[in-house]
């Protein structure tokens, strides 16, 4: 079972909130339940609806209100930080308590696999952790150890990423990051208990205005000097920085303004926002050396249009 799909659950009876976990075939049971006892089928449809909408954060949490002293909240678990201020009761308002009994076993080995006892602290002392060799690569997204995940805008070299938050749209400059495999030291490691994600040495938190960061610094400060060779080479580098602008114009989640900036930048750099288009421009040889043969641009540009 992943951390992802075990479904964070409060019930609130009489203002008393009791907090465990379940697994979705358990979740599902205990709201067949109500339906058992009358509750309207409908309001609970709407809410199993709510409860996926969670996954996409659409939701904080899906809300059944059963009576006026009972009430169940429930919300898919999107990461490890989320899972900790849970089990803290960061949720919570007044009085609460975590049931063990209630909880699903999958669960719980969840929280075993994540370190976690149900009171939120360290079950072993130490987790080991496994180097796995990975290429990263511009549009891949990344998850780091603690549950949040980031994409790639560029490998600005093997180890050096520009990478974008995927919550906030924060951009980072991650250095020395590695792909990591970590499990219960001691623990024969499983597909069950092994948590795979990243971390680095130090990240660059760049703000998330797209406008004011300065790709060709960036590439001067923490990537490899391009290496050019031939006219194969020279392409691979200039497609490379077309699709680092590419990639921050069709985030979908980045604001407008944002979006914006960085289609101006292709259009201006490349004389196109269109891969189709710039693809041509690029077998054409219209970039070897020459950003800013703007006629031809502009000719092939308007017969793709």
């Amino acid at each position: 079972m992943k951390l992802e799909d075990m479904i964070l659950v409060v019930e609130n009876r009489k203002g008393t909130e009791n907090n465990f976990l379940l697994d979705l075939t358990d979740y599902m049971g205990d709201v067949l339940g109500l339906w058992d006892d009358g509750y309207v089928v409908e309001n609970i449809a709407g809410r199993i609806s709510e409860l996926y909408g969670t996954k996409k954060e659409k939701a904080d949490w899906s809300d059944l209100y059963i009576a006026a002293n009972k009430s169940i909240h429930a919300s898919f678990c999107r990461s490890e930080s989320q899972l900790r201020g849970f089990l803290a009761g960061h949720f919570n308002d007044g009085e609460w308590s975590f049931d063990t009994e209630r909880c699903s076993k999958d669960c719980l080995d969840v929280l075993r696999i994540y370190n976690m006892q149900p009171d939120g602290k360290q079950v072993f002392p130490y987790l080991h952790y496994e180097r796995v060799e990975h290429t990263f690569h511009a549009g891949e997204v990344l998850r780091n150890m603690n549950g949040s995940d980031y994409r790639v805008l560029a490998a600005l070299s093997p180890q050096n990423l520009l990478l974008m938050s995927e919550p906030d749209g924060q951009i980072i400059v991650g250095r020395g990051v590695n792909l990591y495999e970590r499990y219960p030291k001691g623990e024969r490691p499983d597909s069950d208990s092994v948590v795979t994600g990243i971390e680095w040495d130090h990240g660059v938190y760049l703000g998330n205005d797209i406008t004011r960061i300065d790709f060709d610094i960036l590439k001067q400060e923490y990537g490899e000097p391009d290496r050019a060779e031939n006219v194969s080479d020279l392409r691979n580098v200039v497609r490379r920085d077309f699709w680092m602008q590419k990639n921050v114009e069709q985030k979908e989640r980045m604001p407008h303004r944002v979006r914006n900036a960085a289609r101006d930048c292709l259009e201006n750099t490349f004389g196109t926002s269109e891969p189709e288009v710039f693809d041509k421009m690029l077998d054409k040889g219209i970039y070897d050396g020459m950003y800013h043969a703007k006629e031809e641009q502009k000719q092939i540009s308007g017969q793709q249009r």
